[in-house]
């Protein structure tokens, strides 16, 4: 062998043995980095998109890291060929990576803007579930179900996102159905009565009676109430409401 390639041989090799293993540590350092600062800020009851935030950027500092150290040990300490080489890299992954990058920067938007955090349950598209995490590149949400969807978090930003649990009361509505001879007045007092009892309805506001109409001798009145979990608040609402007027008709809207 030409004693000019081995040199050369043995020079990059060992560099690259060094590289290897600087790719490993920064692996391992940005994990440990991660869940530390996780561990860190939970103790702290920070806001649980502000601890995925700063556990992903921590991670990604240490990466950085990792990537100029490796670059330093195949340029030398230039610190022009280094941001040189650096730059050139940057562009090369932009280029060839770009729907990860898109991902990566909506979910650092999501991160900061906070149109839901973990535990909403919100719907994008055909999907409904509870966010079980938020990662840099997609969103994980639990079905009701109990299937695991993962989205990804440029469809997050660039798609209507309805949160259901983005206020601590929503709104549900029961439909009760009379004989034509009931009195509105003293439906309202009935019903009133009969959704005081449900503990899960909120008090304030108070639950509306509204006369919707009279049809083939039936008299229609829409319920509405406000409760923090309506999924809960409707069975007990109707459960309540039979019970107090056994002669209704009494179903959810």
């Amino acid at each position: 062998m030409d004693p000019e390639l081995r040199d050369l041989l043995i020079f990059y090799g060992y560099r690259a043995l060094w590289a290897i293993g600087v790719a490993i540590a920064a692996f391992i350092l940005a994990r440990l980095v991660r869940r530390g600062t996780v561990r860190l800020l939970e103790r702290r009851r920070a806001h649980s998109n502000a601890v995925v935030l700063l556990g992903n950027v921590g991670q990604l500092a240490s990466l950085t890291i990792g990537a100029l150290i490796i670059l330093a040990i195949f340029t030398g300490p230039n610190f022009g060929a280094i941001l040189t080489s650096f730059s050139i890299l940057g562009l090369v992954i932009g280029l060839s990576l770009q729907d990860i990058l898109k991902n990566f920067f909506a979910g650092v938007w999501i991160l900061v803007e906070r149109p839901f955090r973990i535990g909403d349950t919100i719907q994008v598209d055909v999907h409904t579930g509870a966010v079980e995490q938020i990662a840099f590149r997609t969103t994980m949400l639990r079905t009701p179900d109990g299937r695991q969807v993962v989205l990804p978090n440029n469809t997050l930003m660039t798609m209507p996102v309805v949160n259901h649990t983005a206020y601590p009361v929503r709104r549900g509505e029961v439909w009760v159905v009379l004989s034509d001879d009931a009195t509105p007045a003293d439906v309202v007092g009935t019903v009133r009565a009969a959704l005081a009892d449900v503990s899960v309805i909120a008090p304030d506001p108070v639950p509306r009676v509204e006369l919707r109409g009279v049809d083939q001798g039936h008299t229609r009145f829409l319920v509405t109430f406000w409760a923090p979990d309506r999924d809960q608040a409707i069975p007990e609402a109707i459960a309540a409401l039979r019970a107090r007027l056994p002669k209704a008709e009494v179903h959810g809207a």
